[in-house]
């Protein structure tokens, strides 16, 4: 399948090569080493002596292990201060044992308790070898046209309920597990750590109804599940998030390799080069074109001096993964995890927002920026997977707090209010908001004076909902995601293939 492209990285004076999806994805690498056919990772004798130890080796193989920087912490506790100052931003770590705490751990390794619980719940899922070269077709990369076959295998998404992917997922055919925004129902199952808490919150900010300020504000909770017969694994392809992660391990195992990007960015190629190690910043996720089960040390030499680390995640453990850490990920067995997100912006605060830090709650007594289904049927991300939305409570309400914060008596006024929200609606494109804005501004200004205290803002729902419907808005409305319908997306290109299953 020819897809031309040089990279940064790639060997000097190298003449540009093809491209083809992954190893895994192909169904020729997805188990271990010893059962593949060998002339996948055989060099060619052409080429011996000449490329580098672990040419065309999997990531982690001995032939690896001069790059190989050590195991990452396991720790079987962890408090905020030594957290925020010893871990936050840069260094994961395992927390063993805490997913033990969850109900999760035990009532979702039962198909049955998930069918009966959560069965009539939408989820994204995807196949379980993950190949993305689709999403650069017909783009332009480091000044070369990225050209793709017929064959390419597509990034395929398909939304099903659970229901439907549950009787399904066991059977070796169906090439699919859910990844997916997980259900609010499913956050009471789930004991999240505190090590993260004490970020700081506006002096307004009460925090969660129900909860307390010491809670730190997350962004997004993720659900993932799937099955794999044998010795056969799931995939990831080598990316970085741009979000902070704190996984829970329910079921099956999980392998992690990892990079720190500060230090070994030069080393590795990536598709867009979002990263900036001197800031250690990047304009969003990024992944890279190296094969993860069959790394080219012809076409990329320097990755063999790339310092890589590793942990295992086993049923009831937890881990921490930083935003902009590098990872490729297989997972092993029936696998079941969650995942709550915070986001990079968060700090720590030493006073913990004036209170104390309590003991582990579980996820639903936390205050997401992004639940699901959503908190209510009229919202337009209603029964919507929103995965990577926009933070509509640091761009939205924080600034309409600064406005009323420049007022000597700290209280927004109406005509600013009405004035800011009802030109975001129209802006937005979002159709009869004007009464909702008028609506919004009633429920807070309680007795009628044209003033509105800042905490008045954290609170209203109403102005929320307005708030969430423009961050749908802005991500392109409901966009593509009706049930049992597979989308084969060539995301960059912007086209998609669609085929309605027979579920």
């Amino acid at each position: 399948v020819p897809l031309v492209l040089s990279l940064p990285g790639a060997a000097a004076g190298k003449a540009a090569q093809s491209l083809h999806p992954n190893c895994a994805a192909k169904k020729q690498c997805n188990r271990p080493l010893e059962e593949r056919d060998p002339m996948l990772h055989e060099v060619p004798s052409i080429l011996e002596g000449q490329v580098p130890k672990g040419h065309l080796k999997p990531l982690g193989h001995a032939d690896f292990a001069d790059s190989w920087a050590g195991e990452v912490d396991v720790v079987e506790d962890m408090d905020p201060e030594t957290f925020w100052t010893k871990y936050w931003p840069k260094k994961p770590f395992v927390l063993k044992g805490f997913a033990k705490r969850s109900p999760a751990f035990t009532k979702w390794k039962d198909d049955g308790y998930l069918l009966e619980h959560f069965g009539e719940f939408k989820a994204k899922c995807e196949p379980k070898n993950e190949d993305r070269l689709t999403d650069y077709c017909g783009q332009v990369k480091h000044g070369q046209k990225i050209n793709c076959g017929k064959d390419i295998i597509p990034y395929t998404e398909t939304h099903m309920r659970l229901k439907k992917f549950l009787p399904r997922y066991r059977d070796r055919d169906w090439d699919k597990y859910v990844i997916t925004q997980m259900p609010d129902a499913m956050g009471s199952d789930y004991v999240l750590p505190n090590f993260h808490s004490c970020g700081r919150r506006d002096p307004d900010d009460p925090g969660p109804e129900g909860g307390a300020r010491w809670m730190t504000q997350m962004y997004e909770n993720n659900f993932w599940l799937s099955f794999n017969d044998g010795n056969n694994f799931s995939t990831s392809v080598i990316h970085f998030d741009m979000n902070h992660q704190i996984m829970c391990q329910f079921d099956g195992k999980k392998e992690w390799i990892m990079w720190d990007m500060q230090s070994e960015s030069t080393k590795i190629p990536m598709w867009s080069n979002y990263y900036k190690a001197k800031n250690h910043e990047a304009q969003g996720s990024d992944d890279s074109p190296i094969d993860g089960e069959r790394v080219d040390l012809e076409r990329w030499p320097a990755m063999k001096d790339a310092k890589w680390f590793n942990a295992t995640l086993e049923a009831g453990d937890c881990l921490y993964t930083p935003a902009l850490l590098l990872h490729y990920v297989r997972s092993y067995g029936r696998n079941v995890a969650g995942m709550s997100m915070f986001q990079r912006e968060e700090q720590f605060d030493p006073k913990c927002n004036g209170e104390a830090v309590g003991e582990p709650q579980t996820l639903n007594k936390y205050d997401v920026l992004w639940s699901f289904p959503e908190e209510d049927k009229s919202l337009l991300g209603w029964n919507l997977v929103k995965m990577g939305f926009p933070n509509w409570k640091r761009s939205m309400l924080w600034p309409m707090v600064k406005r009323a914060r420049k007022h000597k008596d700290k209280k927004l006024r109406k005509k600013e209010f009405v004035q800011h929200m009802k030109g975001l609606v129209q802006r937005e494109g979002l159709k009869k908001a004007g009464a909702r804005v008028d609506a919004a501004w009633k429920a807070m200004d309680e007795d009628g004076d044209g003033l509105v205290e800042a905490w008045r803002l954290f609170r209203s729902r109403e102005l929320r909902f307005i708030f969430k419907d423009v961050a749908v808005q802005m991500e392109g409305g409901r966009g593509n995601q009706e049930e049992d319908v597979e989308v084969n997306r060539f995301d960059l290109q912007g086209s998609t293939e669609e085929r309605k299953l027979e579920l």
